[in-house]
């Protein structure tokens, strides 16, 4: 069986569907990637095909006049609004790299940015199904996970608030010339629920329960964590600064890059480094660094694998991004999250709700000091320390890829 598996967004996204797509392939399918240029070394080496999805995602997240990207809580009709006509050119190279990359395919999943897959889907007859990393079903029991949750929505709302997402989300494809019969972006979310189309969310039911009120086509199977390759090993350098110390506490913000990023990563390092602790940065995107490049208490990286360094850290404060958090929660370290926008403010109240994590932090009104008096709160709370232990050991109990591989097998 050939599987295109589109994977639209940044590492957070990739990764993901790396690990199942490495899972697909140990049950025997052929599988091909189609995600930005910067993803293919990653899926080369681990023997999965790749076709280039030119999204243009570095460009349009600087900070240049051009610029895609919420600097705001998101309010998703404002910021299409608003930037319609940086999205068009963008979204028109998107669809014809889709059409492409899923050409040869029996069988296409695709995560939500890369929706237009599900149309093509519908034109050639492929199966199609969608990969989430977050909530996607409307339920009654919480708002959809992209509205910004500084915004209060009563809980009758609950279930509406997907439907604005929804709605958002067929008006940013229906910006593409090339997308003919444009309802069946709108209908597409109603097949969901009325043609119990299967729905595989890649987080664990330790962290978020299935909502009672969604069918039995909406899974969640667990995490898809990407492990390094056997041969990949961590620089000398990094050994040695490990070495040398405690664990310290590590600082990361993904693919966040707007004009607060060189700020908060100021601040966070500061507010660590008075607390007593070691810092190790990774740059992400930001490529900031904390201006004290002969401090022998930071160590600087762009990226090291999360599931090899989270283990050998003592906390990791991050933007709450779904894979991030994840993969604290298995290391079962404390996380500090400071949110920028989409879905990293709902994770972190989750991990709050749970008792695995504090309340999460402002941006707007963060100071080295409430770092540094969330860093030690933390590391000297025992409770928090257990609940950790305990959803660690449940979630490296979990194979999430294992999970999906035989649902989509069995479909």
């Amino acid at each position: 069986m050939n599987i295109t598996i589109v994977a639209l967004g940044s590492s957070g996204d990739a990764y993901p569907s790396i690990a199942l797509g490495l899972g697909l392939k140990k049950a025997g399918c052929r599988v091909c990637l189609a995600a930005n240029p910067v993803f293919e070394a990653d899926a080369l080496k681990r023997g999965i095909n790749f076709s280039p999805i030119q999204t243009m995602l570095r460009q349009s997240l600087a900070d240049t006049p051009n610029s895609i990207k919420p600097s705001k809580p998101l309010n998703p009709l404002r910021f299409l609004r608003s930037k319609k006509k940086h999205i068009v050119p963008i979204l028109e190279q998107i669809v014809t790299d889709i059409r492409h990359a899923c050409r040869d395919a029996d069988l296409i999943l695709y995560n939500m940015l890369g929706l237009p897959a599900h149309h093509f889907a519908k034109q050639t007859g492929i199966k199609a199904f969608p990969l989430c990393l977050q909530p996607l079903g409307r339920t009654n029991e919480f708002p959809s996970p992209v509205i910004s949750s500084n915004i209060h929505i009563p809980k009758m709302l609950n279930a509406a608030s997907y439907r604005v997402v929804e709605k958002c989300m067929a008006l940013f494809l229906n910006n593409s010339d090339q997308l003919k019969g444009k309802a069946s972006f709108q209908e597409f979310f109603q097949e969901v629920y009325s043609e119990n189309i299967p729905v595989f969310h890649g987080f664990s039911a330790c962290i978020l329960p299935k909502p009672s009120d969604w069918s039995d086509n909406m899974h969640i199977t667990g995490y898809w964590f990407l492990d390094p390759p056997r041969d990949w090993s961590a620089p000398k350098s990094l050994q040695r600064f490990l070495s040398r110390g405690s664990a310290p506490v590590c600082v990361g913000f993904g693919s966040m890059n707007d004009p607060d990023i060189n700020i908060t990563i100021k601040k966070t390092v500061q507010g660590i480094l008075q607390a007593g602790h070691r810092v190790i940065l990774l740059t992400g995107w930001s490529e900031e660094n904390p201006g004290e490049p002969d401090n022998p208490d930071i160590y600087v990286a762009k990226n090291i694998p999360h599931s090899w360094l989270f283990p050998r850290v003592c906390a990791v404060v991050h933007h709450g991004g779904a894979g991030t958090t994840g993969a604290a929660l298995r290391a079962g370290i404390p996380s500090i999250i400071i949110p920028f926008f989409f879905d990293q403010g709902f994770w972190a109240d989750r991990l709050e709700k749970l008792g695995a994590g504090p309340p999460r932090l402002s941006k707007k009104a963060l100071t080295p000091q409430i770092v540094t008096s969330c860093i030690e709160k933390i590391l000297d709370d025992k409770i928090m320390q257990h609940r950790l232990e305990d959803l660690s050991f449940k979630l490296k109990a979990e194979n999430g890829v294992k999970n999906t591989v035989n649902l989509l097998l069995n479909n």
